[in-house]
């Protein structure tokens, strides 16, 4: 099985995965080799999670830092590591049959400090906007964002751990 069988056209996703297999180069001749293929795979995986860890803590320094002159690059930053990177690497592994809430994936207390680092951001964009106007607005809206994905990603996790322990029963 090569790399690509996965993103051919008219498979499992369709335009993403086309879109997906041209991106991550994934027809290259660099992933027929098994030991190379899951070497990248393993660095790939060290590199996003220093680009989730690098952009949530540049993103709070520049709101505690920069305070209201700060807030659009910190969402541009947040915005890029959290709303793109992270939600096509979800995506990409759903399409191909990989939950996120599968039992091999709940939370883990390793993930305290991204949700450290995820308050102080959010209490951070709350301190430094104007009371009003619309980025007074995108603060209130990124608090509430904030606060809701976040207990999504516990009750996903709490289900999770309930569908294992039932499964096991």
């Amino acid at each position: 099985m090569s790399a690509d069988d996965d993103v051919q056209p008219g498979g499992r996703g369709g335009w993403f995965m086309r879109a997906a297999g041209v991106v991550g180069d994934l027809g290259a001749p660099f992933y027929a080799e098994e030991r190379q293929r899951d070497v990248w795979n393993e660095a790939c995986a060290v590199g996003v999670q220093v680009a989730l860890w690098s952009g949530l803590t540049l993103a709070t320094a520049m709101v505690w830092l920069g305070g209201a002159t700060g807030l659009p690059y910190a969402f541009a930053v947040f915005g890029l590591v959290f709303g793109v990177t992270s939600w096509v690497v979800v995506l990409y592994a759903e399409r191909l049959g990989v939950r996120l809430d599968s039992a091999g994936h709940l939370p883990r207390l390793r993930l305290v400090p991204y949700l450290v680092l995820l308050v102080a951001f959010l209490v951070g964009v709350v301190r430094a906007a104007p009371a009003d106007g619309f980025l007074g607005g995108v603060a209130q809206g990124a608090a509430v964002g904030g606060a809701a994905v976040t207990l999504w990603l516990l009750a996903s996790g709490l289900r999770a751990r309930r569908r294992t322990r039932d499964v096991r029963a």
